[in-house]
């Protein structure tokens, strides 16, 4: 069965289970079927794997794992044991969210320094496979895209060896060209030519705007190539850790995911996008070079002042950016 749906896995401010439990009823509204949860700022995940939440935490925690298996959405954790003394805590970190229903977990190694060498993440991966038999268990190299290969010699020498010894039936996580990929298509995966393309989950950044707030990226994925696309048995997207916004994504990626001809500005007026704004879509292609007319200047303008929505509150840094020209 495929992986289809999205990750929890950005910088910022986290959701809360509230806003959780409404992104696990809209995914399986969607027929999306994966939530990968991985919030860089759950310390618990990162800095303090020796550390346990608080019972009241675990659980809400439990409660979401709950619906998520009423809604046929398999809730994934990724643990990122960030330096050598945590290795002894990752065992006791995966018993806690296995007592909480889980029984899907990744080993992240992206975004951390190369305190482990490539052979100590896969003896670690491979130990931690040898121990929890009864779990599934993916992967991210600390070179997750293609512009990592060449960012140093560390690096290169960390992706040459990863394609040697990376066992060949394992799956691991990989965003493409570029950290956010503006296009998602057969040719990111052409450093990747040792593997199968089967094995290779997607871990799409295009919507991730938690390294420039005053950006968005908003379109009916039209970076990903449809036919390489359908041939996927994992794709996620990352969420933006803005609530409206991601239930707007979300519905964006299962119409795209079932293709069922939905059209987008559809989708938009089902979240209470505003008529003007909507009029004004391509503001939020990437590929689109905006220069703003004085009446569409003035009509964003008034789209600020006159739009009460949640969404623009999540929307009003990159709007109050366009109307003054700062794009």
């Amino acid at each position: 069965m495929k992986d289809l749906g999205i990750v929890e896995g950005f910088y910022g401010e986290s959701l809360d289970f509230d806003d959780r439990n409404s992104i696990i009823k809209l995914l399986s509204e969607n027929n999306l079927n994966y939530y990968l949860y991985a919030p860089k700022e759950d310390p618990f995940l990162r800095n303090h794997l020796d550390l346990e939440p608080t019972s009241e935490w675990q659980n809400s925690f439990k409660d979401f794992v709950d619906l998520s298996n009423e809604s046929n959405v398999t809730i994934g954790v990724g643990l990122a044991p960030i330096n050598k003394k945590h290795t002894a805590d990752l065992a006791k970190k995966i018993e806690l969210f296995m007592n909480l229903g889980v029984s899907s977990f990744s080993l992240l190694f992206d975004d951390i320094e190369q305190e482990f060498s490539l052979s100590e993440q896969l003896e670690l991966f491979k130990q931690t496979k040898t121990k929890f038999d009864d779990i599934h268990l993916n992967f991210c190299p600390t070179v997750y895209c293609s512009e990592l290969i060449t960012k140093d010699q560390n690096h290169e020498d960390y992706f040459n060896e990863f394609c040697s010894i990376y066992p060949k039936d394992e799956k691991f996580f990989w965003t493409g060209e570029k950290v956010i990929s503006r296009n998602i298509n057969k040719d990111c995966e052409k450093v990747l030519e040792s593997f199968d393309s089967s094995n290779i989950c997607i871990w799409d950044n295009y919507f991730t705007v938690d390294s420039c707030p005053t950006r968005m990226n908003l379109t009916f994925c039209n970076h990903i190539d449809r036919s390489f696309f359908e041939n996927k048995n994992n794709y996620l997207v990352n969420l933006t850790g803005k609530p409206r916004t991601d239930l707007i994504l979300i519905d964006i990626f299962g119409a795209f995911t079932s293709n069922s001809g939905i059209e987008f500005k559809d989708i938009l007026r089902k979240h209470g996008v505003d008529n003007n704004l909507i009029d004004m879509i391509k503001i939020f292609d990437p590929e689109q070079k905006i220069r703003l007319s004085e009446e569409e200047i003035k009509k964003l303008h008034d789209i600020t002042f006159s739009w009460f929505h949640p969404l623009k509150n999540e929307w009003y840094p990159y709007l109050n950016s366009l109307r003054k020209g700062e794009q």
